[in-house]
């Protein structure tokens, strides 16, 4: 890249351009993931707490132009995987329409086990569904009064509010942007991007929690809009390189790790840098989810559940070339 001379490019063909652009790219891109890699390596194996590398620079150097100033308000979407349904409230609504006292009620609940619970369920919606001699009996109307007004008195049909957030320090394992017992609360712009990063299998049920922003927040963003190569090339190679190094810090991020929390030591570190910024959390791109932004708050009362809804993962589809796609089915609101 050093050698590279604009004038010498000029005078070349159309054709011999374009090699020259690919061949550019190629050593571009080489010399990117070497720095890279040599980061992480130094983070992993040399100085785990300090480092003057170039990605660190490069962070420092876009600070301005990767500001994004986000009002309170702000809707943000956080998933886990569902495995503690409680129906008490939804039996509670049904045996109340079929007549029963507050304090039959009670007693029931106290007595029933969660196999009875779901069974009085099961019968009454086989009663909706598969009786046709039951079209009009109580157990149908029950039911179906039952779930109109769980649906819409019950805010939190998935996990609560508490459950929902960032777990407590205690139970905090290595993340993507935080080290062991630092809550960090990781969030998405959209419903559907944290059902994917979860990854879930068929059939699960999965929580999807809705948060709103409690106030003003400043992020720093890694998912800046990239210019066509020869673009960047034409401005300066110097601003290409630069440009690409930032692209794969985003990218850093982005990937997945499977777990080896060595993998994570590179980008806990940038997080933290980015913090000592003064910044209030990070933005980038999932990597599960095409066009899906992921967010990374450092102060998890910044943000507040308001709801939960549960979705049920209907199947998965598999694309020539493209990452995994769940499938994600329509809120399961009837058990």
């Amino acid at each position: 890249m050093e050698d590279f001379n604009m004038d010498e490019f000029n005078n070349l063909s159309t054709d011999d351009q374009w090699w020259v652009l690919i061949l550019l790219l190629l050593e571009s891109s080489k010399k990117v993931d070497e720095q890279v890699q040599q980061f992480e390596n130094d983070l992993i194996y040399k100085n785990r707490f300090s480092s003057k590398h170039a990605v660190v620079k490069e962070i420092h150097k876009h600070k301005d132009e990767a500001t994004i100033i986000v009002p309170p308000g702000k809707t943000y979407y956080r998933a886990r995987i569902f495995k503690d349904f409680s129906i008490d409230k939804l039996v509670k609504y049904y045996l109340r329409e079929l007549g029963k006292s507050e304090n039959e009620i009670k007693e029931i609940l106290n007595t029933w086990d969660k196999t009875q619970k779901v069974n009085a369920l099961s019968n009454a919606q086989f009663f909706v569904s598969n009786d046709s001699q039951h079209k009009n009996s109580n157990e149908q109307i029950a039911i179906r009064n039952a779930q109109l007004k769980w649906r819409k008195s019950v805010k939190f049909k998935g996990y609560g509010s508490r459950d929902s957030t960032a777990p407590e320090p205690n139970k905090v394992t290595n993340g993507r942007a935080n080290p062991d017992h630092i809550r960090y609360l990781y969030v998405c712009e959209d419903e559907d991007t944290p059902v994917y990063e979860v990854r879930p299998i068929i059939g699960d049920q999965v929580s999807v929690a809705r948060f709103r922003l409690t106030k003003e927040v400043r992020l720093y963003d890694l998912t800046l809009p990239k210019k066509p190569f020869e673009d960047q090339l034409f401005d300066s190679v110097d601003e290409y390189e630069s440009a690409k190094l930032f692209n794969a810090i985003g990218t850093m991020f982005s990937r997945p790790f499977n777990g080896d929390p060595a993998k994570y030591i590179a980008t806990q570190f940038l997080a933290e840098e980015i913090k000592n910024m003064g910044f209030d959390g990070l933005r980038f791109n999932s990597s599960l989810n095409t066009g899906g932004i992921n967010v990374v708050l450092f102060d998890p009362d910044a943000c507040k559940a308001i709801s939960s809804e549960l979705i049920e993962v209907k199947g998965i589809h598999i694309e020539k070339d493209e990452a995994q796609i769940y499938k994600i089915g329509s809120n399961n609101q009837s058990q």
